[in-house]
């Protein structure tokens, strides 16, 4: 059970350690030397850059909502600059489209609201869940899970959610870890058991940095970003639960279906032309591939 992509991740072992900073250095994974090979290797293509409506045409550029704290698939680096397989991918896309994209760093629990209002035109990225559809179309891009990291002087190397009884867990406010959480304690109490301490954070770093310094004891975030941070601190992290029954997806506003469409094209572009590859490659993801680029995809998600 434990750590399922492992093998999939294990290339970036060699990239840093998560140390006392929230953010790993990742050397030639970000700014602009990243962009000197895969990401500026990508041509504009007319046909579809013809799909962009005129106001973005005019704009030059759209912006996105990016909450940088989720390593390896969006994070700041030590050089500030926003790196991970996400921004890379839709930087990408942008060049596709002939249009500069420009990230607007925000926390996770500001995207969605924030997209339903249009402060912003994309959201990069969170899970494509049905209720999250309201307003929101979701271009599926990779597959998700969430996990549970603990210190390694944890008493145990996998768990049960019955397990989390009693104990202090955190979370990244806003996301579906937060509902589940709730859920699980409320189930704790209803068993005879004590409830789950449960503790919010601004983003998942945060979180992370908490079970490293015994303020919780455990964090459940997504599998991704936990698997990353075991992997490459094995000394002081441990996935202890796993699960993948989610997808991650770019959202764009119901109310912008041009947009959405010329991006879709343009990241379908991407994997016809090995790009979507060699990113995933890149960030050591291509384990979650999720090729097919569907809106509100109702396509099996296990793994």
């Amino acid at each position: 059970m434990k750590r399922k992509f492992a093998g999939a991740i294990a290339g970036l072992a060699l990239v840093g350690l998560l140390g006392g900073c929230a953010n790993p250095s990742i050397d030639g994974a970000s700014g602009p030397a990243a962009e000197d090979d895969i990401v500026a290797a990508v041509q504009t293509v007319e046909e579809i850059a013809a799909m962009v409506p005129a106001e973005y045409r005019e704009r030059g550029g759209f912006t996105i909502s990016i909450n940088a704290d989720v390593e390896p698939i969006k994070f700041v680096d030590d050089e500030g600059n926003i790196a991970g397989f996400n921004p890379d991918l839709l930087r990408a896309a942008a060049r596709v489209l002939d249009l500069q994209p420009e990230f607007q760093e925000g926390t996770f629990d500001a995207m969605v609201p924030g997209l339903e209002a249009q402060r912003f035109d994309a959201i990069a990225s969170v899970a494509d869940f049905v209720e999250r559809q309201t307003h929101i179309d979701f271009i599926d891009y990779l597959h998700n899970g969430t996990g549970i990291i603990t210190s390694t002087t944890f008493e145990a190397e996998e768990i049960t959610l019955e397990d989390l009884c009693g104990l202090s867990v955190g979370f990244a406010r806003g996301t579906s870890q937060q509902v589940s959480l709730e859920t699980v304690s409320a189930d704790c109490e209803t068993a005879g058991e004590p409830a789950i301490s449960v503790n919010g954070y601004n983003d998942s770093a945060a979180g992370i940095l908490s079970v490293q310094s015994g303020e919780a004891d455990a964090f459940w975030g997504d599998y991704p970003q936990v698997a990353y941070n075991a992997q490459v601190n094995p000394d002081a992290f441990q996935v202890v639960y796993e699960e993948h029954t989610s997808i991650l997806g770019i959202g764009i506003h119901k109310d912008n279906p041009e947009l959405r469409d010329a991006l879709q094209a343009a990241l379908l572009h991407l994997v016809e032309d090995g790009t979507y590859d060699a990113l995933l490659q890149r960030w050591g993801l291509q384990e979650l591939a999720l090729p097919e680029m569907a809106i509100n995809s109702d396509i099996s998600i296990e793994r």
